[in-house]
């Protein structure tokens, strides 16, 4: 894939999801922390490529032991979705719940297939996005930049990892992502939003992961 191809996102169409609004309101609804809202924009957007929702429970162990998705595949965030006992309570595998913004609009349904631990209670399952998270900057998501990058005739994009992380086109400004953690996160982010090398300093760490996510060193 070219690295300004479109990525896929994670959400419906405008039909089914007023669809999924109707049925939201025969589901549990969670209401999302300011944490659990940023983590979901990234993830509808495709910012988490190659996730498709929140970790299953043998994919969240490996991520924690060794960095990587059960599959093997590099993955370095454990992300689940944590809620509360009580919300839990009545909750099966195989049921569908409401991500819900704070003012309750519903944000994303998500099809629950593990749960575990307690106080939090662990989710993992698919997502389907309904609307894009408030606040989220549509100018900053994945196929926004890559569209970007494209228009301008860009062949090469340096990511630079530190407090955020810049993309400096060989076309255009320099983008500055709001993207915070640990370096294997920011590059697989940089990667996803359109990066095709990665800024090592001649770091042998650095070139590692960019060999290991998929960009050129530089």
């Amino acid at each position: 894939m070219s690295a300004f191809a479109p990525l896929p996102e994670l959400y419906v169409t405008e039909a089914a999801a007023e669809g999924l609004r109707n049925e939201a309101t025969r589901r549990l609804q969670w209401r999302l922390t300011p944490g659990q809202m940023r983590d979901l924009g990234l993830l509808m957007d495709g910012a988490m490529l190659p996730l498709r929702g929140y970790l299953d429970e043998a994919d969240h162990a490996a991520v924690l032991a060794e960095g990587r998705l059960a599959s093997g595949a590099f993955w370095p965030l454990a992300l689940v979705l944590e809620v509360s006992d009580g919300f839990a309570h009545d909750l099966e595998t195989g049921e569908d719940i409401a991500l819900c913004g704070p003012d309750g609009a519903v944000l994303a349904m998500m099809s629950v297939t593990d749960r575990w631990g307690a106080g939090p209670v662990r989710l993992g399952g698919r997502v389907k996005g309904l609307a894009p998270v408030p606040g989220r900057d549509g100018a900053l998501t994945p196929n926004a930049l890559r569209a970007q990058f494209r228009d301008l005739g860009a062949g090469r994009v340096v990511a630079e990892l530190g407090e955020g992380v810049v993309l400096r086109p060989d076309a255009g400004e320099a983008v500055v992502l709001p993207v915070t953690g640990a370096a294997a996160w920011q590059a697989i982010a940089a990667r996803n939003h359109g990066a095709t090398h990665l800024a090592t300093g001649g770091d042998a760490a650095l070139r590692a992961l960019a060999a290991e996510v998929g960009l050129e060193a530089a």
